[in-house]
């Protein structure tokens, strides 16, 4: 059977043994790795417990030890213990007197502290011991609580006298005369001039008591629990004996007092008792998934593969293709099904391409109003899976802008970003239509079209639920792939006839793209309602405002210039609307206009640099006026920059001279004409036979004053002269400086001087 399987080795039947085997090598994985986990788990629970444990042992002992502390320090504070220790009473007439008074107050302490064996002080200068009952020598007190006990008298005395303070263990003897075990708590006081202790406060707590306190805390058996101090000698142990470390599990917390440790020790068999109950658990489980496991592999092999070779042997039958020999009978199958449903897929692929193309063609035809009459309109609409389920119909024209965010996003050609991006925009709408219409999209003329035929039945109700469609395609292509749309909307028709003509009020919506802007939603009723009715049959641009712009292109003036053409294109395209057609032919001819302005200066070289075949080319592609407005600005810019060099050019020294001379004989002739009544500007344009706002310009521009105001100025000079030498009324001072009325020359003279003629008058009077 080996022998087969080895020559057979790329048959499915040897990949489903190991298969199988490896499925029963999973169960046998798993309990090793349950048993491994169970006994780390195990552990773990025994820490916790003898650490949770451990913990209430420490609670209850420290409440005990406690006590103790509270009761040192009542003992030690106590003003007449101060009193004696830090006073020199040995051999006063008082010392006896204190004494007693200090055991009575010693007996008051018993009654609160009942949990307390004994406890006393001893006084060092007179060698007394000082308890709740009598006042005795240190021999005597040793004899009652310590003789016959390892701890010796010298060995107590030494305590008295150490600077040591804390717990220690003691053995003492009780009222029955038995040995006992407790804890001390020895604390030394001493006076700051005296380096030994002036006296010793000592308690007693039986150590059976502090067992007491915890012998609800269940143990392990076996197990034992400690108190060592800071030296690590035991002040308390469970057990009689101090346990053996060796082959067990040590467990240690600290107290709350300084130096002050409780340990338990749990012996190592408790601890892995259990966990050898699990690993043989595990070891016979395992070997019952191994025998278990076999038979059942060996009985679903010979059953999972008798259907796959009656496969195999129905593929062999029925095709002339055999079984390599590097490949297995699943490889086999697949290969022939993977065969099988590509030629299917291959076929259903061209036919989704032929029924794209021809439905596209249909749709065009519809729109286009070309249907053909061989095929009646319901065969087509049932051949191309189309479906209009009402007599209302409307047509969404979607022009997509430059989208260059989205294109940089997309890896491939221009074409495959192209058919990726009319994908997204056609998914996306006929999606949103389809929630409670029908739509269907085509490609149309470098746009995508839309028909939608409606579900509802309210022409009103279509047409603003249109809207809806199209800013909410805007909005989420906008916002999702960074995809800008122009949407034109036709009107609602009532039958099929009437898609051609929803197509062509949709284009002519989207016409108005050039006036109203991109990236907006046109509605062929809204411009028919609101902007059509208005639009006049030509535009305004006279000729004298084209000489205005022309005068301000050629002197340079680009602010006055760009003014003057945001003012033609706002009047004709916003206050006063104009068709799609007089809008371009509007922006030719104020660009004939500039063409004009650089011709009239003579600069004809740089009217084919401006007005080049690129610029034009550029201007005619702009899909909205705006684009066209910044078109022509730039080419304004352009336009003033080149006549503003040029005036600036020509402007020779010569030209400034006869400026000059001019302006001095108009000075010259105000001078000689100041008293005529009629001298004025157009008195002195006849003159010299010239505009008179040109020449009052002219004459700004060189003097830096105004004609009107220099006249006036020499007039004012002339009638200061006559009031100043002359005895003349003021009337007669205004007639003979040219002021036909005296209200008119005193408001001019106060204009000019700040006070009135009569004023200076009496200035200068005073003054001289």
């Amino acid at each position: 059977m080996i022998k087969n399987l080895w020559q057979n080795r790329r048959s499915v039947i040897l990949s489903w043994l190991l298969s199988y085997l490896s499925i029963l090598l999973l169960p046998i994985l798993i309990s090793v790795f349950v048993y491994q986990e169970s006994s780390k788990a195990l552990e773990g629970e025994i820490h916790r417990a003898n650490e949770a444990l451990l913990s209430q042992v420490r609670e209850n002992i420290d409440n005990q030890l406690d006590s103790i502390t509270r009761l040192n320090s009542e003992i030690t504070w106590h003003t007449k213990v101060q009193d004696l220790m830090f006073t020199d009473k040995l051999g006063k007439n008082d010392y006896q007197f204190s004494l007693y008074q200090i055991v009575q107050e010693l007996r008051k302490f018993k009654t609160p502290y009942a949990q307390i064996t004994n406890y006393y002080v001893y006084y060092s200068p007179g060698d007394v011991v000082l308890s709740p009952e009598v006042m005795r020598s240190s021999k005597e007190m040793y004899d009652e609580f310590h003789k016959d006990s390892a701890f010796s008298y010298e060995a107590w005395m030494a305590m008295l006298h150490n600077q040591y303070s804390g717990f220690i263990p003691l053995t003492y003897r009780d009222e029955r005369g038995s040995t006992r075990q407790s804890i001390a708590y020895v604390t030394h006081l001493s006076s700051k001039e005296k380096e030994k202790p002036e006296g010793t406060v000592v308690i007693y707590i039986d150590s059976d008591k502090l067992l007491h306190a915890v012998q609800n805390v269940q143990l392990f058996n076996g197990g034992e629990v400690l108190l060592l101090d800071q030296e690590n000698r035991a002040l308390l142990s469970s057990k009689g004996e101090t346990y053996k470390e060796q082959d067990s599990e040590t467990y240690f917390i600290h107290s709350k007092f300084p130096g002050l440790t409780y340990v338990t020790t749990v012996p190592s068999n408790l601890v892995w008792q259990k966990a050898i109950k699990v690993r043989n658990f595990t070891i016979f489980s395992i070997f019952l998934s191994i025998f278990g496991g076999g038979l059942l592999t060996y009985f679903f092999l010979r059953r999972n593969y008798n259907p796959i070779s009656r496969i195999v042997q129905t593929f062999r039958d029925k095709s002339d293709v055999s079984i390599d020999t590097g490949h297995n009978e699943f490889q086999f199958i697949q290969h022939m099904i993977s065969n099988t449903l590509t030629e299917k897929e291959q076929v259903n692929v061209r036919l989704m391409q032929q029924n794209y193309l021809l439905r596209s063609n249909f749709m065009t035809r519809l729109l286009k109003g070309r249907l053909e009459n061989q095929i009646s309109l319901e065969d087509s609409l049932t051949a191309y899976r189309m479906q209009f389920d009402n007599e209302y119909f409307a047509v969404l024209l979607f022009y997509v802008e430059a989208n260059d965010v989205f294109f940089d996003t997309i890896n491939g050609s221009e074409t495959d970003k192209l058919k990726l991006l009319q994908f997204i925009v056609t998914n996306v709408v006929e999606e949103i239509i389809n929630t409670k219409h029908t739509g269907y999209m085509t490609e149309m003329d470098d746009m995508l079209a839309c028909i939608i035929n409606f579900n509802s039945k309210g022409r009103d109700e279509d047409l603003s639920e249109l809207r809806q469609i199209a800013s909410q395609a805007q909005q989420f292509l906008k916002n999702k792939y960074k995809i800008d749309l122009t949407v034109s909307i036709s009107s609602v028709h009532t039958s099929i006839a009437g898609i051609t003509s929803a197509y062509k009020e949709s284009v002519d919506a989207m016409e108005y793209k050039l006036i109203l802007g991109d990236k907006e939603i046109l509605s062929f009723d809204e411009i028919r309602k609101e902007t059509l009715a208005d639009i006049t049959d030509g535009y305004y641009y006279p000729l004298q405002l084209e000489q205005h712009l022309i005068n301000f292109m050629k002197i340079g003036d680009y602010d006055k210039a760009k003014e003057a053409l945001d003012d033609i294109i706002e009047r004709n395209l916003k206050n006063n609307p104009i068709s799609v057609s007089l809008a371009r032919c509007l922006m030719f001819d104020l660009v004939s206009t500039m063409v004009k302005a650089l011709h009239e200066i003579g600069d004809v070289l740089n009217v084919s640099h401006v007005m080049s075949l690129e610029r034009i080319e550029k201007l005619t592609e702009c899909e909205s006026i705006q684009d066209m407005h910044v078109q022509l600005t730039r080419m304004l810019k352009e336009v003033c920059d080149i006549t503003l060099d040029k005036r600036k050019s020509n402007q020779l020294q010569s030209r400034q001279n006869e400026l000059d001379e001019l302006s001095q004989s108009m000075i010259d002739y105000i001078r000689e004409q100041y008293h005529n009544v009629n001298l004025n500007i157009t008195m002195i344009g006849d003159r010299f036979q010239m505009r008179p706002t040109y020449l009052s310009r002219l004459f700004k521009e060189q003097t830096g004053e105004g004609l009107l105001d220099y006249i006036n100025k020499v007039r004012i000079e002339k009638a200061k002269e006559l009031i100043m030498n002359q005895k003349l009324t003021m009337h007669e001072i205004s007639t003979l400086v040219g002021f036909s009325e005296s209200n008119t020359f005193i408001r001019t003279f106060k204009k000019h001087e700040g006070v009135t003629p009569g004023k200076f008058k009496e200035i200068s009077v005073h003054l001289s």
